[in-house]
């Protein structure tokens, strides 16, 4: 059993250890724990074998007693009947913690691993881990989580990292996904920045795939659509459907949120566009995908991302 309860891209960063542990063990039976708001997002990932969900984000307004006794109904329903070799944690925090050291009493499993305190985002509760594994905060995401799968399960580090996406398509040089929108505004890039860059792009046959979730994002493909008539909006409801279509582009721009992620899985090229968050701890792990960071989103000039895709061969 792994647990990842969140979120988007942290998910699809697990994703290169589940693959790790099915390529070590073929035979095993890999299960995912996640939070309901994130099902989807898990269910991209075709090595696991089973998928548990919680209602975390769902019941967050819950008082603190009325959210325990929800959580323990759920866990006795989905793993009273299930015992696990292991269960690991690849969140780190409390609550993940406290899950955890629940399924393994209710489920009779043998072994709970998760990081070190001194590891571990939330370490207080570290003591609930029959083992925790020091693997320093410093690491990358992908590089912590395959770290924790390979030495909770005795098996060398690869080094590699396969999201277990069959990458299709990526010879097609008729798309560009523009990923625009973040749960924050301290990592979205401006409006008008963006324009700018579609603006260039009708010196182009391309078309611009555009993700769209809720009024603000409409809002920003519509004024996009003005500058570029082939910008076109991608629904953003269904993530198999999300997938289908990334998978028919070639090449990506976009800000640290998990559809980016979902581009850099897919092995497209593209550049990722960074300002408060840090590139080397949830940044792209293939060579082929650029980074350009700033302090503050509004520090990158679009003049920044022109030149470097003229050194990308668009037709």
């Amino acid at each position: 059993m792994i647990i990842k309860t969140s979120s988007l891209g942290d998910i699809i960063h697990s994703f290169p250890a589940i693959e790790d542990i099915k390529k070590n063990y073929p035979e095993s039976r890999v299960d995912f724990l996640v939070d309901s708001t994130f099902l989807s997002t898990a269910k991209l990932n075709q090595s696991i074998d089973n998928f548990f969900s919680i209602s975390l984000r769902e019941t967050k307004n819950q008082s603190f007693v009325k959210r325990l006794k929800n959580l323990n109904e759920e866990i006795n329903v989905s793993f009273k009947n299930i015992t696990y070799d292991f269960v690991i944690d690849f969140q780190g925090l409390m609550r993940t913690q406290i899950i955890g050291s629940k399924i393994k009493k209710i489920s009779n499993s043998k072994n709970f691993i998760g990081y070190s305190f001194k590891s571990a985002k939330e370490g207080l509760l570290t003591f609930l881990y029959d083992k925790g594994i020091n693997i320093t905060k410093n690491e990358h995401a992908v590089m912590r989580m395959k770290k924790l799968a390979a030495e909770s399960l005795n098996y060398e580090l690869n080094k590699e990292h396969d999201y277990g996406f069959k990458q299709e398509g990526l010879d097609k040089k008729n798309k560009i996904i523009f990923v625009h929108g973040s749960s924050r505004r301290n990592k979205e890039y401006p409006l008008d920045y963006w324009k700018k860059l579609a603006d260039h792009l009708n010196n182009f046959n391309l078309d611009i795939c555009i993700p769209v979730h809720g009024e603000n994002q409409l809002n920003y493909f519509k004024e996009i659509n003005k500058i570029n008539s082939r910008a076109f909006k991608l629904e953003t409801d269904n993530f198999h459907k999300i997938k289908e279509e990334f998978d028919k582009c070639s090449f990506f721009i976009g800000v640290d949120t998990g559809l980016t992620h979902i581009c850099a899985g897919l092995g497209l090229s593209g550049i990722f566009l960074f300002g408060p968050t840090d590139p080397s701890k949830v940044g792209p792990v293939f060579d082929h995908q650029r980074v350009i960071k700033k302090s503050e989103m509004t520090e990158i000039n679009p003049s920044l991302i022109i030149e470097m895709l003229k050194e990308e061969s668009f037709e």
